[in-house]
């Protein structure tokens, strides 16, 4: 079975945790890697959708879809791996 970047950084009840620090430059990269993780894996690039599944549910650290923390964390993987998005 594949190993997800979220193994032991999401519990069973989906809420989400990590202790770990990036850099604001990380985080701008990071965004943009997600965002074109996510537009190559739907064909939308719609802001609402995106937008919508990114937030919390119900309560704070609660994804409102996980597969948003998931991308998330392969994009962090990628800034600390790779060189910048172009």
């Amino acid at each position: 079975m594949k190993k997800l970047a979220s193994d032991g950084k999401i519990n069973e009840d989906g809420i989400i945790s990590s202790n770990e620090t990036i850099t604001e430059k990380e985080g701008y990269e990071a965004m943009l890697y997600m965002l074109k993780a996510y537009w190559e894996a739907t064909g939308s690039n719609d802001l609402t959708d995106i937008l919508s599944g990114g937030g919390y549910w119900g309560e704070v650290d609660k994804p409102t879809d996980t597969a948003y923390w998931e991308y998330w964390l392969e994009a962090v993987e990628k800034v600390k791996k790779e060189d910048p998005p172009l």
